[in-house]
């Protein structure tokens, strides 16, 4: 293999990566935005934003991305609160609402 063939496929696995974390982060902001409304708080901004990436082993055994996303939401529509949403593959983990105050 060469220089140039070797670049190509760590640019593709680059390029794969970011593919599928999009993928991932707009079902986390889906999972988010339907929790929130099960919750009785706003979603605010209606997306959510990459906090940390790691490598974990499933259920299955297998390693897969676990990724964290933090989100917004407001409870009185005074004070913003954060949120998280830690993925596992295209899995959801996790998902948790900072202590916040009831309207």
């Amino acid at each position: 293999m060469n220089d140039s063939t070797i670049v190509l496929i760590i640019l593709a696995l680059i390029g794969w990566i970011w593919w599928d974390s999009r993928g991932v982060a707009e079902h986390a902001s889906r999972v988010a935005s339907q929790y929130c409304q099960s919750m009785g708080v706003s979603f605010l901004n209606d997306t959510v934003a990459w906090q940390k990436i790691r490598l974990k082993r499933g259920a299955n055994g297998r390693m897969q991305f676990e990724r964290t996303y933090f989100f917004e939401f407001a409870s009185d529509m005074q004070q913003r609160y954060r949120g998280e949403v830690v993925m596992l593959g295209k899995r959801v983990k996790s998902i948790q609402l900072d202590p916040h105050r009831y309207s």
